[in-house]
């Protein structure tokens, strides 16, 4: 019986905890300028790209992308993580190449149809980063 216990509570757990990083991302999306993410999909300079990481708190520029890895507590929470981020990239169009080993998430950002980094992906960082501060 104690171990039915212990399988319901990590269920619930996996369940649940997502949730609360819906809850945010749907915050998050409300807040898409898709304007600046529809119209804008120049190849940035080497030059702005550099001034552009200068405000995004977390990320480099590693093989022609925008690059950032971030640690959470548990798996869960960092595929919750994932799962808010997926909102939000599915609301602006433009998704990210991730990858998820337990509790850490690699995230690389580029525009492959203009070849390079864009507004595109400067704001969908903008919006990695605001979730990865309000789970």
């Amino acid at each position: 019986m104690k171990g039915f216990f212990g399988v319901l509570m990590v269920s619930v757990i996996v369940l649940i905890y997502p949730i609360m990083f819906f809850q945010h991302s749907i915050g998050v999306m409300a807040t898409v300028d898709n304007n600046i993410v529809m119209s804008n999909v120049n190849v940035l300079s080497p030059d702005q790209v550099k001034n552009a990481l200068n405000q995004l708190d977390g990320w480099i520029e590693k093989d022609g992308k925008l690059h950032r890895q971030l640690q959470f507590n548990s798996f869960v929470e960092a595929f919750g993580f994932m799962s808010s981020v997926a909102l939000v990239a599915e609301s602006m169009g433009h998704h990210p190449e991730w990858c998820n080993v337990y509790n850490r998430v690699t995230i690389d950002l580029t525009t492959h149809d203009a070849g390079g980094i864009t507004n595109k992906d400067l704001e969908l960082a903008k919006k990695v980063n605001e979730l990865a501060k309000n789970p």
